[in-house]
């Protein structure tokens, strides 16, 4: 729809280059010279008819003032435009409150991420598609868009916590009231639309996978308790059940104690030997408790 000026006006316009590829103006090259570039209607209006396109764009009406840098319909305009095709953004209130898809949204006040709306057997409204990821990071309490998993009690009636227990319903990932245990990537239904919340405190997060111990597949939201890997050692024995005392007789996790003569059972024999010890430091790092290097985060989910 755009005009070309060389094409137009052949021989008075500029040709076309990469800075102007449809054409640029040039000036006559005397006073009386006749191949400077015509001002006239078709060029006019084709400059016209873009600043209109963006008024009728944004639904304006000229108001007969003429434009100011300080004060542009023009301008305006193309603000407007560029705004209505963009994500809109509204409160975490307001987004609540919507009764049907209005298209992506960005919640201003749960972490500028984008909503969308979301219909299931177990809720219908507006949620974050990554409800429920666990974020990890290291602020000393959850923000306003988080949820701690703590083992608290969640409520449908909460309009935050309410999106948190259809996701984990949508999953599968829920359990008997009494089943309900510490570490379990699952809810528990309490009744009246009371649910208990996981409680994700002190345990380390792994991959979905495999057991180790049975060979049967480990899903999302399993616990499983902590476990050292198995230790073992050899010792070897001398008469009356003392370790020999040679010092290749133990390995691994046992060890030989000092030097003891004895005198066995009366017998007026003698004999040195040294008691079995056992220490796992031996061959691991201890503690009072089995865990990986570890760099604690905040327990909670995203709403």
């Amino acid at each position: 729809m755009a005009i070309n000026l060389d094409d137009r006006y052949p021989g008075r316009a500029g040709g076309k280059t990469l800075d102007y590829p449809q054409g640029s103006f040039k000036n006559r090259t005397s006073p009386n010279a006749q191949d400077g570039t015509f001002l006239e209607q078709d060029w006019a209006n084709d400059q016209l008819a873009f600043f209109q396109a963006l008024m009728s764009d944004a639904g304006m009406a000229a108001n007969n003032v003429v434009d100011t840098a300080r004060a542009s319909q023009y301008f305006d305009a193309l603000v407007q435009t560029i705004r209505s095709q963009a994500i809109p953004g509204m409160t975490f209130a307001e987004v609540d409150a919507l009764v049907d898809d209005q298209g992506p949204i960005i919640v201003t006040d749960m972490g500028c991420m984008p909503w969308v709306w979301t219909e299931t057997a177990y809720f219908e409204g507006y949620r974050n598609p990554l409800c429920a990821t666990i974020p990890q990071h290291f602020a000393a309490t959850a923000r306003a868009w988080e949820m701690p998993v703590t083992g608290g009690v969640w409520s449908e009636s909460d309009p935050k916590q309410r999106r948190l227990i259809a996701w984990f319903r949508e999953q599968g990932l829920t359990v008997a009231s009494e089943s309900w245990a510490k570490g379990w990537g699952r809810i528990a239904d309490l009744g009246g639309g009371d649910w208990k919340a996981p409680d994700l405190q002190d345990v380390f997060l792994r991959m979905a996978g495999t057991d180790a111990d049975t060979a049967n597949p480990a899903g999302p939201g399993i616990y499983q308790a902590d476990a050292i890997q198995q230790l073992s050692g050899s010792a070897q024995w001398a008469s009356f059940g003392l370790v020999h005392n040679s010092a290749g007789a133990v390995d691994g996790v046992f060890g030989r104690g000092p030097t003891v003569l004895q005198d066995f059972a009366g017998s007026g024999t003698a004999s040195t030997s040294r008691p079995l010890t056992f220490d796992a430091s031996r061959v691991a790092r201890t503690s009072s408790e089995t865990r990986s290097a570890a760099a604690r985060v905040l327990p909670v989910v995203l709403i």
